[in-house]
């Protein structure tokens, strides 16, 4: 096949044959003329080749001539002086810079060629310009040598351009291929993942119609009904706990009131004693009683005749009737405290002994299990439609870039090939189908 692409570049017939290649030749097609390219440029260079070869060799035999001529006598005798030391640096430096003798690749010959063309010049421009008067006939041949060189260089430099611009349309050709080919595996892989995605969101979904369908069974068996009766009473003594706790608050907000102006008017007295005794009662009240509850409203109960005292001597002043129902007495107020704090603990031991019920119940265990799952099931749904997104948009973007490379890959072979060229490069395979 190679052979048949490479004879469609060889033909002279004027009117080119139309290229019909199909996307898998390319490469066959692009080596051939890469092939093309290397032999044209050889014979194209043939001629300079030849002739840089022996102007080389004739240079040579000149450069050995010099070394044992004889200056013309009719040269002024500083000048000829000059040159007696200007011949053997000249005749050395040439003989070393003549020494490469090109070959190789055609580039690799016209790069050793350019080469020794450069340092022959600047010789000549150094040590050679003292010898043209006293070596007139040698010198004249080293220079025409020496043009003659430069000569064949220009007519290879024209040649070796227009294969390296060759050169690169086919690289360039080449890489546009590949990045075809890339794009379309990427395109495919994409379209493979999103069938992935989909397949996996699909399983998930129907997990979740699953898991969703068990919790409603579960919600249906008869255990189901004891754990909503055990939620029911565990909300029930919520509310009760919460109205103790408003019960204390409202037993506890007059006696801050009074304990503060109790405290004050005993530091005024310079009772430091009864003072300390009623600040402590102040901080079990604004401390919060839980906790060690005894003894924060054994504090309280211990200042009662101290404050009671007070308010006979109406050294203390109470403000509303709520204050004086607290304070009428040394016992209503910590027996009322005592009083709600003991409901409210018991509240809160019926409540805990009721939770520990409910959470080893056999309806509560399998709705935890199963809602754990159905949340696993939903996070996964979401992960893998995150992905699938990820997939859907890089096969947009894939999409879009075939098309991009299709249309220059058809214009960099035409433009390749010199005339009409047809590639069949295919579409990309249907979303729905199997690459």
């Amino acid at each position: 096949m190679f052979k048949q692409i490479r004879d469609l570049f060889r033909r002279t017939e004027p009117e080119k044959e139309n290229l019909e290649l199909s996307v898998d030749d390319l490469p066959g097609w692009l080596d051939a003329r890469e092939e093309e390219i290397a032999l044209g440029l050889l014979s194209a260079t043939a001629p300079s080749r030849e002739a840089i070869t022996g102007t080389l060799k004739h240079l040579r035999e000149v450069v050995a001539r010099m070394e044992t001529a004889d200056a013309d006598e009719a040269v002024h005798p500083r000048l000829r002086d000059i040159s007696k030391k200007a011949l053997p640096q000249f005749t050395k430096s040439m003989t070393q810079i003549l020494s490469r003798e090109p070959s190789g690749d055609p580039e690799a010959f016209y790069s050793t060629s350019a080469e020794t063309l450069k340092s022959a010049l600047k010789v000549l421009k150094g040590q050679g310009k003292y010898l043209s008067a006293p070596y007139p006939d040698e010198m004249k041949e080293v220079r025409t040598a020496v043009r003659d060189l430069g000569r064949e260089i220009n007519a290879m430099t024209e040649a070796i351009a227009r294969a390296r611009t060759d050169r690169q349309q086919v690289e360039d050709t080449r890489k546009t291929y590949e990045l075809l080919i890339r794009v379309r595996e990427e395109y495919v892989a994409a379209s493979g993942q999103v069938r992935e995605y989909e397949t996996a969101i699909e399983e998930a979904e129907r997990k979740i119609r699953e898991a969703e369908a068990d919790i409603a069974a579960l919600r249906l068996r008869p255990d189901y009904a004891r754990k909503q009766e055990v939620e029911e009473r565990i909300r029930e003594l919520d509310a009760l706990d919460e109205e103790a706790g408003r019960e204390i608050a409202a037993l506890r907000t007059p006696a801050i009131h009074v304990f503060r102006k109790a405290e004050k008017a005993a530091e005024k007295s310079g009772d430091g004693e009864t003072a300390t005794a009623i600040g402590r009662a102040l901080d079990a009240c604004t401390g919060g009683l839980p906790g060690d509850e005894g003894a924060r409203v054994d504090q309280i109960e211990a200042v009662m005749p101290a404050v009671l005292a007070m308010i006979r001597r109406e050294d203390l002043l109470l403000k509303n009737q709520e204050e004086v129902r607290l304070f009428s007495d040394p016992e209503t107020l910590p027996a009322g405290i005592r009083r709600v704090l003991c409901r409210q603990r018991e509240v809160q031991e019926q409540r805990a002994a009721l939770q520990e019920t409910h959470a080893a119940l056999p309806g509560v265990v399998d709705e935890r299990r199963l809602t754990a799952a159905l949340a696993e099931l939903q996070r996964e749904r979401e992960t893998k439609a995150a992905a699938r997104a990820r997939a859907e948009n890089q096969r947009e973007i894939s999409q879009a870039s075939y098309a991009e490379e299709r249309k220059s890959l058809l214009s960099r072979a035409a433009a390749l090939a010199g005339g009409e060229v047809t590639v069949d490069v295919p579409d990309l395979p249907p979303l729905s189908s199997r690459p």
